[in-house]
C-alpha cells in the first residue's frame, strides 16, 4: 500500500544568531503569556558533531517554509503550577 503523505518532519526556522534548525514545539508560559519555541540543530566543531536543543523566544525566529508547514508543530502550555499540558 502506497503512503498517501510523506512522514511529518519539523519545519525549518532561522534563529537570530543565523543558525537554521528544526522547530520542535511552541510553548506558552501561562504566568506572563509569552511564547517560546524549542529548536534543534546539528553543529560541527573541531571534527565533532554536536546536537543542540534550545528554547528561544518565539518572536526571535524567522520562518523558512510556507505558513502551512507550521500547522502541525505541537503547542503546549507551561502552567503557573509548573506542569506542561497540550494547548487545546
Amino acid at each position: 500500500m502506497a503512503r498517501v503523505q510523506p512522514p511529518w518532519a519539523p519545519p525549518l526556522v532561522e534563529l537570530s544568531i543565523g543558525v537554521t534548525g528544526h522547530l520542535l514545539c511552541w510553548e506558552k508560559v501561562e504566568a506572563d503569556g509569552s511564547w517560546w519555541a524549542w529548536v534543534s540543530w546539528v553543529h560541527e566543531s573541531g571534527g565533532r558533531v554536536h546536537h543542540k536543543v534550545v528554547q528561544v523566544r518565539a518572536d526571535t525566529l524567522r520562518p523558512l517554509e510556507p505558513p502551512g508547514a507550521y500547522k502541525d508543530v505541537p503547542r503546549r502550555v507551561r502552567g503557573v503550577d509548573g506542569r506542561i499540558r497540550d494547548a487545546g
